[in-house]
């Protein structure tokens, strides 16, 4: 039955893959979206973190199918720290939990929890970005200002703050509270953006015609900075993902007995010498979940690069 699970797992992940490839290889003369997925697929390390973060949301989302135990059951005390075998593919940990089950619903909570607090954090910083840019002024300057207030404290410290101050904290949240502290570098681009497009041409044309401010915002300035906070976003996510498995490290994130990369990590931190492979394999997905979401955000600015053009 688990053979055939991960069969039906590695077949819809190469199914996805196989569609990337294609879309990302249009035929000659082809532009707009087609030709970015062609310039994303120049670069290999891209389309190969693609392809590893497909890959962990499938199985993550297979998990309660893919998962060879409860991740939260406790079994026999004899079972505590047992070495990764047939049974037990990444061994158990200090309690007898099966750690390969504690990894896969580890990774469905981190990467849900790091998109939903990242997509708080986009909605919120491209309307703060658009006020202020748009409008100007002083409304502008108090607003930026606020931001670089926020900017001056380290983040970490800012949410531990948070998180000790109402721990302990449920995953709604903690999204939250992830979402509301990385909004801030995203309202200084799209302010920029919105500075450098205010004053052009279509806009002058516009208000000339009589648009109203929520119409030139709407059908000129928010598609053309959509761009860069969509790759600010793709990069924003390991940031969120590594700040909720720190926090969920220190004991303010995801609690047990839920499963959380970063509260494994934690359960296996003092048994490094004798069980090291309770730290290991989430760690592993942590460092691999980081730098692909990294190697695509890369990937996908150079592929939106207007001053790409295109062979």
């Amino acid at each position: 039955m688990l053979v055939l699970r991960w069969a039906a797992a590695g077949t819809l992940i190469v199914a996805l893959c196989a569609a990337l490839w294609r879309a990302a290889h249009p035929p000659r003369g082809t532009t707009g979206a087609r030709a970015a997925l062609a310039r994303y697929a120049a670069h290999p390390s891209a389309v190969l973190a693609v392809a590893a973060l497909i890959t962990l949301y499938v199985l993550s989302a297979l998990a309660p199918l893919l998962a060879t135990h409860d991740p939260i059951a406790i079994l026999e005390r004899s079972m505590s720290n047992h070495a990764p075998s047939r049974a037990f593919l990444f061994g158990t940990d200090y309690a007898g939990r099966d750690v390969f089950s504690r990894v896969l619903y580890g990774a469905r909570i981190s990467l849900s929890v790091a998109l939903l607090a990242t997509s708080i954090a986009v909605v919120v910083g491209t309307l703060w970005g658009i006020t202020a840019g748009f409008c100007g002024g002083k409304l502008d300057a108090l607003m930026m200002r606020i931001v670089d207030a926020f900017l001056a404290i380290p983040r970490i410290v800012l949410l531990i703050a948070v998180g000790t101050l109402w721990a302990p904290l449920s995953i709604s949240a903690l999204i939250i509270v992830l979402g509301l502290t990385a909004w801030f570098e995203t309202s200084r681009l799209v302010r920029a953006e919105v500075l450098s497009i205010k004053d052009r041409e279509m806009v002058v044309a516009a208000r000339a015609l009589g648009a109203s401010d929520v119409a030139i915002v709407k059908r000129h300035v928010l598609p053309n900075v959509l761009t860069p906070v969509f790759v600010a976003a793709t990069l924003g996510v390991a940031s969120v993902i590594i700040n909720e498995a720190a926090l969920s490290f220190l004991g303010i994130g995801v609690a047990d007995p839920t499963p959380s990369l970063g509260n494994i990590i934690r359960d296996g931190t003092p048994y490094l010498a004798s069980a090291w492979w309770v730290a290991l394999f989430p760690g592993i997905t942590l460092v691999i979940t980081a730098l692909a979401y990294n190697l695509a955000g890369d990937g996908l600015r150079d592929a939106m690069d207007p001053r790409q053009v295109d062979r």
